[in-house]
């Protein structure tokens, strides 16, 4: 089987002896880019004998048009002319030369084909035009399942994150010990829901003839009983692959988590807890376990909610327990608290810079608006500083010539990390390292408030590091590989000063 879920998927170089004009690609020689690889490696898997094909995008980013450049070399030089493609064409026009014989089969059960998931209803849609539709909420899980494994990521299929866009992914194999069966099942709950596409139903890229008003809201009861019944029995699943007899086998416990607006359920939550009360609870979990825990925690666009703000801020500020009975935490006598760490991209490595760096031959409203989006990060970048130099942490920028920053995730050491070091932002003790958090969220107001979200908490296990000489000997220890990715991003960082930050507020 192939199940990918993603908020879109490139369209590659070459779409009806077209090139793309807004990715990387390039045909010249001969050679294919990293999207026509990829799509032709879709192409090539659907043709085979699968018991299922299936693609989840965000509906609006699947059918947003993106324009492209037919080239052909003459004499003359280069004839340009402008065309337009997008993202669900260029990958159904991949399966649907396959999917009739995998609609047809017994094991299909109507699951494989390109699924767009509308995440805005028809009143919104009918407001915003392409692409501002997408700022309302989008379907931003990311999960790339083949076969018995996931790579479960915050990147997007397209030539950027192939090429020169840092992101983080982590691949579950042998079926992750229920973890792939989850999500392939959850996969299969977001596609029903979604819009099944045919390449003929969509006019002009507009979702609205999809639904009806009521079929919507029908649609979305189904969708919110099948997520309810799917989480309540999720356990027992997992219950039933954990082999308890053999617990030294464990490297980490799982929890999957999902997000989404309650906006989207017509004010109505989930019974069961969200990505971002789950993350919170483990924050606080271990703060009250281990106050000389530290965090750190990286987002491609930080625009902290003053929620996270303030769990945050409970590392390294003694005051911030209040809330947290100080006989119920288990060292309270400790001198040295953790502090948070926070990393986040700077100005020419941030996904909506400029290319080239420069602003000055920007045309279009849409396009401005874009170049300005850096610079409104980074102030709330700088606001957020306040609050977490002020717990002693620190604010790290991310800066790499010729690349953009996507990355994020948690990082939880305990009071065992060498946090005394110059750098002490680093994981200097790799087996200090409680958790980690990856996925496809950002942390902030967007992937809390609108957007649909996954990510997956890893809780490592003692016995995975207890023994330290046999960590020391296995250089490829998860822990270790988690620890790095945190470290390598730091190495093109530099810390926001507190000179930085007054220029802001001047």
């Amino acid at each position: 089987r192939v199940v990918l879920a993603s908020l879109y998927i490139g369209v590659g170089s070459k779409v009806a002896n077209t090139v793309s004009a807004t990715s990387m690609c390039s045909e010249e020689g001969g050679h294919k880019c990293r999207e026509d690889e990829f799509l032709d490696a879709l192409s090539a898997a659907s043709g085979r004998n699968l018991k299922k094909i299936q693609v989840v995008l965000d509906a609006n980013r699947a059918m947003r048009k993106v324009p492209l450049t037919k080239t052909s070399n003459s004499k003359l030089g280069r004839e340009e002319t402008s065309l337009r493609t997008n993202s669900a064409d260029a990958v159904y026009s991949r399966l649907v030369p396959h999917l009739a014989k995998l609609e047809g089969s017994l094991d299909d059960n109507g699951n494989s084909g390109l699924f767009l998931f509308p995440v805005n209803d028809k009143r919104l849609s009918t407001i915003l035009p392409s692409p501002l539709d997408e700022v309302a909420g989008v379907f931003h899980i990311k999960a790339y399942i083949i076969d018995d494994e996931l790579i479960l990521s915050g990147a997007n299929l397209s030539e950027e994150y192939f090429s020169n866009r840092v992101d983080r992914y982590i691949s579950f194999v042998h079926g992750g010990g229920g973890v792939v069966e989850f999500y392939a099942d959850l996969c299969d709950i977001l596609s029903s829901y979604s819009i099944k596409y045919d390449g003929q139903t969509v006019n002009d890229s507009t979702l609205l003839s999809m639904f009806s008003t009521k079929d919507e809201e029908d649609r979305k009861r189904t969708l919110e009983q099948s997520l309810k019944q799917f989480f309540y029995e999720g356990n027992k699943i997992m219950d039933h692959v954990y082999d308890r007899t053999a617990p030294n086998n464990v490297v980490a416990h799982a929890i999957p988590t999902f997000q989404v607006s309650n906006r989207f359920f017509r004010g109505r939550s989930l019974p069961f807890p969200s990505d971002q009360e789950a993350t919170f609870s483990l924050i606080r979990t271990v703060v009250k376990i281990d106050p000389s825990a530290s965090i750190r925690l990286s987002s491609a666009y930080l625009n902290l909610t003053r929620s996270m703000l303030s769990v945050l801020t409970i590392f390294g500020n003694r005051k911030n327990l209040h809330h947290i009975p100080m006989d119920s935490i288990i060292r309270a006598d400790e001198e040295t608290f953790g502090v948070p760490y926070v990393l986040t991209a700077g100005l020419t490595s941030h996904g909506f810079a400029p290319k080239g760096g420069s602003r000055a031959q920007i045309t279009g409203i849409v396009e401005r608006v874009k170049a300005s989006v850096p610079e409104a990060f980074i102030t709330l970048v700088k606001d957020a500083a306040l609050s977490i130099t002020a717990s002693g942490g620190k604010v790290l920028m991310y800066e790499r010539p010729g690349w953009t920053f996507h990355a994020k995730g948690i990082w939880i050491t305990s009071h065992g990390n060498a946090d005394k070091c110059n750098n002490r932002e680093l994981i200097s003790d790799t087996s200090s390292l409680v958790s980690t958090i990856i996925g496809s969220s950002n942390y902030g107001a967007r992937s809390y408030e609108l957007d649909v979200e996954s990510n997956c908490i890893l809780i490592f296990s003692e016995s995975s590091g207890i023994n330290k000489e046999e960590m020391r000997q296995n250089g490829d220890s998860v822990r270790d590989f988690v620890a790095a990715e945190w470290n390598d991003l730091c190495k093109y960082c530099s810390e926001l000063k507190h000179s930085d930050r007054e220029s802001n507020s001047s």
